[in-house]
């Protein structure tokens, strides 16, 4: 080590010195030592705090809470060499994927951040040592953490309320099976979207934000896939319009959050858990993250799919309770987990304490569907799916959990080339029809106030689920139809009320 104190010696050389003065430059070098000492040890202290808060993302599992280590969890010193998802230090998260877009859509590089959260580096936790001298003139550090500080949130609200809507973004042309001949050619094509059938660009999400803010909905809620995990190379777009989303110039007018889809062939194993925590913490510390009870919301897909990584509920609450704990060290206040659950008539009912003890916060869902005995390739009315909905939005109420309500504002398999065998289909949705169910879904909230987010949030399926008959984007054959619908009701000085 090479000092850079005062009267040190240089590593390898001798100082010249005069006789009469060797007891005082002895006493000198002795100073110094016991100051390199010092400085060693403050720099270890500093290390052990500073990798304790804040640089999880390489060492996650060496810590030493008791959330650390997850049961069946390999630890690792390097992130997954996936080359899709690897946090980087800048302030947006990079959730590129392998497979660039065509030149036509790959969005520049230098296209500059939102306006309303402009991108500042948060802060981290710093040392600073001030040494004072005591009367043997022995250097005593003294430590001073400064907090972490992020930057405020930016809330967007309709009329008081806050309306999700779910974002698919899978929608690409090329070697891609959701864009099917079905969709290009059959009559179904008067549904493509007014922005055209698209691959997902800077253009087009811009385009979904303004039609969207436009309608009433105050955030997206992006399927988010462990892409680096599916052996398809169509599945490495499926986080593309998020991506486009955080360097969209329109940004600011939408909150965003995260569902992770939990299914194959995106199902990490638990000793990738704590990477996940540590990529999904950086969306989290965004201004335009969507909070609930103050603390960032993530979505998960499927309870059941938890417990395939997990083993057991006992362990699926310890690896929340890893998020959570990582989070505050990120300087969050924690994270709220929505769970989706189906909860149809036949639900078990011991779910629900099985659920709680897994440590989930808040009831939610993706969409409701075939509840009702519907058959294959039998078209039954869409006033039947509404129904079913809304009964789980009563049955939830004798569990006491707090739920968001969804509203499934389509299912028509038709629109899916996969699904033809078997689709079920709910025929003859209005946007009249689609308008009422959304003022049932605010009067539900409206008078259910101990049984829900104090948010007032709506969650609906979907934006953009154009092969599975449930999307309310702009489409040729309705045009503006359902986003009208849409904020009618929820901008009315009341819910509605429908006959």
């Amino acid at each position: 080590m090479t000092s850079n104190l005062p009267n040190a010696p240089r590593q390898g050389t001798q100082p010249i010195v005069k006789d009469k003065d060797k007891d005082k430059d002895k006493d000198k070098a002795r100073r110094a030592r016991v100051a390199i000492i010092a400085a060693c040890g403050l720099m270890l202290a500093l290390g052990l705090q500073h990798g304790a808060g804040v640089t999880h993302s390489a060492r996650a599992t060496s810590l030493t809470s008791s959330h650390d280590t997850l049961p069946g969890a390999t630890p690792t010193d390097t992130a997954p060499p996936d080359g899709t998802l690897t946090p980087t230090p800048t302030f947006l998260p990079t959730d590129t994927p392998t497979v660039t877009p065509s030149p036509t859509i790959t969005p520049s590089p230098t296209i500059t951040p939102t306006r309303t959260a402009t991108p500042t580096r948060t802060a981290t936790p710093t040392a600073t040592a001030t040494p004072t001298r005591t009367s043997t003139a022995t250097p005593s550090p003294t430590v001073t953490l400064r907090p972490i500080t992020l930057p405020p949130p930016i809330v967007h609200r309709t009329n008081g309320y806050q309306v999700g809507a779910y974002y698919f973004s899978g929608w690409t042309h090329g070697p891609n099976d959701n864009l099917t001949p079905l969709l290009l050619n059959s009559p179904l094509r008067t549904h493509e979207p007014l922005i055209g059938w698209y691959d997902d660009s800077q253009r087009t999400v811009d385009q979904s934000i303004d039609q969207a803010a436009a309608a009433g909905v105050t955030f997206f809620a992006f399927d988010w896939y462990d892409t680096s995990l599916s052996r398809y190379r169509t599945d490495r777009s499926l986080n593309e319009g998020l991506l486009y989303y955080l360097h969209s110039a329109e940004r600011g007018r939408l909150n965003f959050c995260l569902n992770f889809i939990d299914q194959e062939p995106f199902l990490p194993k638990a000793s990738r858990w704590p990477w996940l925590v540590d990529v999904w913490i950086r969306y989290f510390k965004q201004p335009d993250y969507v909070r609930v009870g103050g603390k960032p919301l993530l979505i998960i897909f499927s309870p059941e799919h938890m417990r395939d990584i997990f083993g057991t509920s006992r362990n699926i609450h310890r690896a929340l309770g890893y998020l959570r704990d990582h989070a505050r060290r990120a300087g969050l206040p924690g994270v709220t987990v929505a769970i989706s659950a189906s909860l149809h008539p036949r639900y078990n009912p011991t779910r629900i304490p099985q659920l709680r003890a897994e440590g989930y916060d808040v009831l939610t869902g993706y969409n409701y569907h075939a509840f009702g005995g519907e058959k294959y390739r039998q078209p039954v009315p869409y006033d039947r799916l509404v129904q079913e909905n809304r009964g789980v939005w009563d049955r939830v109420l004798k569990y006491g959990e707090p739920y968001i309500p969804v509203v499934t504002s389509g299912w028509d398999q038709r629109y899916s080339y996969r699904e033809q065998a078997r689709a079920i289909i709910y025929d003859g949705r209005t946007a009249h029809a689609f308008g009422c169910y959304i003022a049932a879904a605010r009067h539900w909230v409206d008078t259910h106030p101990r049984n829900t987010v104090k948010e007032k949030m709506i969650m609906i399926f979907a934006w953009n689920e154009s092969g599975e008959g449930g999307a309310i984007i702009p489409n040729r054959a309705d045009r503006y139809a359902y986003t009208t619908a849409l904020g009618a009701a929820i901008n009315a000085p009341t819910a509605p009320s429908c006959q």
